[in-house]
């Protein structure tokens, strides 16, 4: 008798082992088609574990995190340029988006009424900084700092993606 349970019981549990996948990949497919870079977005959620149970709340702080760290490679190479006073200028942009990152974090987490307006304004101010570099340092910009304040501006797109789905 109970042998007869045990079997239906068996399907339900992977039934609902391939909605919940197929949940979190619509998920994240919904997330990365509003982003620039799509490709980059899909590999970025995908090879996070902590993607596959997460909310949308929660792919925003896995992003949140990847974006903090490509802001703060930015830095790294605005400080190895080594050119004068657009390496102050262009850290001090860098360190304004991070910090508005991190108040993007916190929304996110006590997210409340009128919340979305201000991940997405935060969140806009962060894209707004880091790509501020660019022009710091106009032509004479180094190839290699380019492609760091685009990384940026890729991930903060991505966290601003997110927001407009909340």
């Amino acid at each position: 008798m109970g042998s007869i349970f045990i079997f239906p019981l068996a399907n339900i549990s992977i039934v609902l082992a391939l909605l919940t996948i197929l949940c979190e990949a619509d998920l994240i497919s919904n997330i990365c088609s509003k982003a620039q870079n799509p490709s980059l977005c899909n590999k970025t959620l995908k090879s996070d574990n902590r993607s596959r149970t997460a909310n949308l709340r929660g792919l925003g702080q896995i992003i949140i995190e990847k974006a903090e760290a490509a802001t703060q490679d930015t830095i790294n190479v605005a400080k190895s340029t080594g050119k004068g006073t657009g390496v102050a200028e262009c850290v001090g942009l860098c360190v304004d988006a991070i910090n508005k990152l991190k108040q993007c974090s916190a929304l996110l987490k006590d997210f409340g009424r009128g919340s979305v307006g201000d991940l997405q304004s935060r969140g806009s101010g962060a894209m707004f900084h880091v790509g501020l570099c660019d022009d710091v340092f106009g032509e004479g910009e180094p190839v290699k700092l380019k492609k760091a304040v685009r990384r940026a501006q890729d991930f903060i797109d991505m966290l601003l993606a997110v927001a407009s789905s909340l």
